[in-house]
């Protein structure tokens, strides 16, 4: 799911940009709706990086034997 952070990054901006600056058109509601899921896997996507990262920092390695 990290991989796909820059990419929910740019659809929301897009999307809230397009959807949230006054403009009327048939589709406005569906650019919201589409800003709202995307800015929803933007924060999912960005939780799941700071988790692993610190599952990764948290290993202890155990010595050979």
């Amino acid at each position: 799911m990290k991989n796909y952070t820059f990419h929910f990054l740019i659809v929301t901006i897009a999307t809230a940009l397009l959807g949230f600056t006054g403009l009327e058109f048939p589709g406005d509601k569906i650019v919201r709706l589409l800003c709202l899921f995307a800015g929803i896997g933007l924060m999912i996507s960005c939780l799941d990086a700071i988790i692993v990262s610190r599952k990764k920092r948290n290993v202890k390695k155990t010595p050979k034997l």
